[in-house]
């Protein structure tokens, strides 16, 4: 399947709150269904010198609250940070993360993280890859390897056949919201195949980048 460079709805700039809204409690539910969460508290939990993450394009931030609830379980320290561009977006990831006091939000850049070089033990980054056209997905990797002291871990749709279909079979019988109807099989045909993202991350001057596929088309990119 060719990747396609068409806009998603969810990430134009005047999109009603309440539908975004909406789109992200949609996300929520394909992650806890679909395997999007439990990738990464793995990787997380597998270092046990994590203590600070940043999490980059964070959406309605359910990844960082699942790293936070599970280290709660296994009584450990975590401090995360939740970055988005869109001030829309953090408003919703606020609305649900109120009760959350080692999580903070903050505005800013991918492409230009306001951060000391390995600022964060750990930089994540969860289904934001596939927005990003490549020359923009390499700068996007190369900030995530500079702020991050241990390693960045990004985690992402695997683009095929069967995960566009899929995605439509999720749409077609779970979906209401507008975006989610159209955004969610559009966002399998612009991700990347597991080879296209180690050619990014090595372009983004990894040290050694690894890919490892999961259930339900996800992979997850880390280096080292």
């Amino acid at each position: 399947m060719e990747r396609s460079s068409a806009t998603e709805l969810m990430d134009e700039w005047d999109v009603d709150p309440r539908e975004l809204s909406g789109n992200f409690a949609d996300i929520e539910r394909a992650n806890a269904w679909f395997g999007g969460i439990r990738p990464v508290v793995r990787e997380v939990f597998a270092r046990p010198d994590v203590r600070r993450i940043l999490d980059v394009a964070c959406g309605s931030a359910d990844v960082p609250r699942a790293l936070l609830g599970e280290a709660r379980r296994r009584g450990r320290q975590l401090e995360i940070v939740a970055l988005d561009r869109s001030e829309a977006v953090l408003e919703v990831a606020r609305a649900r993360s109120k009760s959350e006091p080692a999580l903070t939000f903050a505005c800013a850049d991918a492409a230009a993280l306001p951060f000391a070089d390995g600022g964060f033990d750990v930089v994540t980054c969860n289904l934001a890859l596939h927005h990003f056209e490549p020359p923009a997905a390499v700068v996007l990797l190369r900030e995530l390897r500079r702020v991050a002291r241990v390693a960045p871990l990004v985690c992402d749709l695997r683009r095929s056949r069967a995960g566009y279909a899929a995605a439509r079979v999720f749409v077609t019988l779970f979906a209401r919201n507008r975006l989610t109807k159209h955004d969610a099989p559009l966002s399998v045909r612009r991700a990347y195949t597991p080879r296209e993202a180690l050619g990014l991350a090595l372009r983004a001057g990894w040290r050694a980048p690894r890919v490892q596929s999961y259930p339900f088309f996800r992979m997850v990119l880390r280096d080292g």
